[in-house]
């Protein structure tokens, strides 16, 4: 391990010396691409080869525990996007962001992909209609040369405003900024813009800077400051510009400075009284935030004192509400996912947006109806699941009423796959995995904690002849899934425990060295988080320790080999689409530490910097010797619910009974260590529950901790209070009544409920 910490700084220092050089250099310092050093290579081999998270490890062993500053030390910055056969999204290989605006609660249909280095803006699909911008000489692309570019950021953080900074070849400057929104108005435009604004600083500049704007193909120019296709105005500019030939340029002489509007229509449109000036692009702007600040208000929340987790949120919540049911958006994979696309539906109904949620899951049930050849045990177990967890937190009754007959079909057709051993028919592990039919573990747990979950739900609304037959087959599933979970399971050497996803299948040395080892550990985390492996008990030890010690996790994050990323180039990859499941089963056993980590691994090594951007798949093993690293089919909506999901269980997290039912709350369980160190401040607001809302506010001024909680009747609430390394809780008072709290700053506040305060005292 010695020798592995001494590469490990080598490393870091590596990189620093590259950023330090890239940030001081004059323009042409640099060559564009960079390439991986064959020491940080070898690094990250290393790492790979582990059958542990030997960086997780390291992080944990921190005093105080990870922070998200040393979880970024790590890897390098991931910029680059990829569809299959591992062709490039966008023209210079950056990813996009996925931009639309308004939305209803069915997302939008409209999307623009802004690429993140500023190079173009594609409508709708990747390889589409779009603008391309040159600078420099003309023939320059802005964001080509990565070394002059500086990382792309959201403005004020979180808002869906792409923000970036490059430098020509030439040594002029430009500072971009786009989003998407509209003209509205009798005199506005029916479609969809994306607002551009480019700043152009050529005063310490070699030459002048020539800004060529392409449209994809040949427009034709109607007016003095547009093109058009079809009478139809495709692209608007502001004064200055020179049509030539189809394209849109503009000189900038050496020493001066200048700012460009354009806009681009993404479907063409009259527009006859819409033009590229500053007024039109502050006021489209503002709309923009003004909605999005707004919209954001509506749902719950959940402030935390740290900067990039708190703009991280925000950001995947834009995301999160605009693509609704889709899986991505803009490449082959904007379809319905059920698995990962109801994981995003759960989150949603969890943040407080229930239309966005429930829109999911209608969609999910249609889908199912019009396509019944989709139909598996653990599709149809998934949708029950969902649903019983959206009904919980919302009590939609409207919902159940709406949608029983797709759900009591559900349950139906489960029961006809049911053999007569009591067990279900073999079907495949996943969609990739469709051409083989497997008797399916994974499913089998699935199915029967889906089948309670909306037994619950319909005794609870007084559905006692539905809520009899759901609980009746699934106990008729279990008690035969219980014999074949104790056949199949191996209790290794180690002390850790397997759990096969079908039966016959063998344990993995390292879990991601194979293709069926990688479709493990996407697999099972369903298992593991339905609430069928008791917490806490010997057997989700050695779950958790098999985990743990067999390469299923980096950073933090779920391993994957990421053949999508590599091709046929052996890798390595991350898959930050399942940390849902695992962010939940962490908390079930109460592994805090393993949550902070997973919560800075995912926002350190699973999404882009500042933009919050992730694929199914994302590299960690260089790609052809690049310096920045892959992802897979960005952006994925599994991804952002993971994040959102881990960062939720950290502060509310439902303890469960012995067949999955919620039983209590636990508050603030998981937090990171520095988020009450003195002058910090937690707060959640209005957060859902299957108790009812909760609200609270943790407080701490120097050794005193100040918690204001609003609590549901039920909830039996235990609230900890996690100081940083070498503090320890003392004492706690609340309702004229003293509470004690253990080694872990847990207070077990019972039965209290309602509006109250907390006063903790730390030494």
């Amino acid at each position: 391990m010695r020798g592995l910490r001494t590469t490990a700084a080598t490393a870091v220092l590596l990189l620093a010396l590259a950023a330090a050089v890239a940030q001081h250099a004059r323009p042409a310092a640099l060559p564009c691409v960079r390439s991986a050093s064959a020491a940080y290579t070898s690094y990250v081999r290393s790492a790979v080869a582990s059958t542990s998270d030997v960086w997780g490890r390291e992080l944990l062993r921190q005093r105080g525990g990870p922070t998200y500053a040393s979880a970024r030390r790590f890897l390098t910055p991931l910029t680059r996007g990829v569809q299959w056969q591992r062709h490039p999204l966008t023209q210079t290989g950056s990813y996009y962001l996925a931009l639309a605006f308004p939305f209803t609660p069915y997302g939008s249909t409209v999307f623009a992909l802004h690429a993140a280095d500023g190079s173009e803006i594609v409508t709708r699909r990747a390889g589409g209609a779009s603008l391309v911008v040159y600078v420099g000489n003309g023939r320059e692309l802005y964001g080509s040369c990565t070394t002059r570019l500086q990382p792309p950021r959201l403005a004020d953080g979180y808002l869906p405003i792409l923000q970036t900074s490059y430098v020509d070849a030439g040594g002029a400057h430009y500072r971009q900024e786009s989003f998407v929104g509209r003209s509205y108005g009798a005199y506005g435009a029916r479609s969809v813009i994306s607002f551009v604004k480019l700043a152009v600083d050529t005063r310490g500049a070699k030459r002048a800077a020539t800004i060529r704007l392409v449209p994809w193909k040949r427009l034709a120019h109607t007016q003095p400051d547009r093109f058009a296709t079809r009478d139809q105005t495709r692209l608007i500019v502001s004064d200055g510009g020179d049509f030539v030939q189809g394209v849109v340029r503009y000189t900038i002489p050496p020493g001066e400075t200048r700012t460009i509007y354009a806009l681009w229509l993404n479907a063409p449109s009259d527009a006859q009284y819409v033009h590229a000036t500053k007024q039109t692009y502050d006021v489209a702007r503002r709309t923009v935030v003004a909605f999005w600040q707004k919209r954001l208000a509506q749902g719950a929340t959940y402030e935390v004192p740290e900067p990039a987790v708190q703009n991280a949120e925000l950001a995947i919540l834009t995301q999160l509400i605009s693509y609704g049911w889709r899986y991505s958006i803009g490449n082959p994979y904007e379809e319905l996912s059920y698995a990962e696309s109801l994981d995003a539906a759960e989150v949603a109904a969890e943040y407080g947006y229930a239309d966005v949620a429930r829109q999911i899951i209608d969609f999910s049930l249609e889908r199912m109806r019009i396509r019944p050849w989709r139909f598996t045990a653990f599709r149809g177990a998934r949708i029950l699941t969902a649903a019983a967890t959206y009904y919980r937190l919302t009590r939609d009754h409207d919902f159940l009423r709406a949608e029983n007959t797709g759900l009591v079909n559900l349950v139906s057709r489960i029961r006809h796959r049911q053999l007569r051993d009591g067990s279900l028919m073999p079907e495949p592990l996943s969609t990739d995995l469709e051409d083989k039919n497997v008797e399916s573990i994974s499913g089998q747990i699935a199915a029967v904690q889906g089948l309670l979950a909306i037994s619950r739900v319909w005794s609870s609304v007084g559905d006692s002849s539905e809520a009899e037959q759901a609980r009746t087959l699934a106990l008729s599933i279990d008690a035969k899934l219980h014999r074949i979970v104790a056949r199949s399971s191996k209790r290794l050497k180690d002390g850790s425990l397997f759990v096969p996803a079908a039966v016959g299948q063998k344990p993995f040395g390292r879990i991601t060295a194979t293709r069926d080892g990688s479709y493990w550990n996407l697999v099972m985390p369903y298992a593991f988080a339905s609430g069928w492996f008791p917490a806490h008990s010997r057997t989700s030890r050695g779950i958790l320790r098999y985990l743990f010690q067999h390469g299923s996790r980096m950073l933090g994050v779920p391993r994957t080999y990421a053949r999508t990323v590599y091709g046929n180039e052996p890798g390595a990859g991350l898959a930050q689409v399942y940390g849902l499941s695992m962010s939940r089963f962490l908390a079930d056993n109460d592994e805090p530490d393993q949550l902070v980590l997973s919560l800075y691994g995912m926002l350190a090594a699973g999404m882009t910097e500042n933009t919050f951007v992730s694929g199914e798949a994302v590299s960690v093993l260089p790609v052809d010797g690049a310096y920045d690293r892959t992802m897979f089919m960005p952006p994925n909506s599994g991804a952002n619910a993971s994040f959102l999901e881990t960062l939720r269980q950290v502060l509310v997290h439902e303890r469960r009974g012995p067949r999955g039912g919620p039983v209590g709350l636990d508050l603030a369980f998981s937090t990171p260590r520095a988020w009450l160190a003195n002058g910090q401040q937690i707060t959640v607001t209005s957060a859902p529950t299957s108790f009812g809302r909760v609200s609270y506010t943790l407080t701490r001024r120097g050794s005193e901790i100040t918690a204001h909680l609003v609590l549901p009747p039920h909830g039996d609430t235990r609230l900890r209070l996690r100081v940083p390394a070498g503090e320890r809780v003392v004492s706690a008072y609340a309702a004229g009544k003293t509470f004690r709290a253990d080694s872990a700053g847990t207070v077990d506040l019972g039965a209290l409920h309602g509006s109250f305060a907390l006063s903790a005292r730390v030494e």
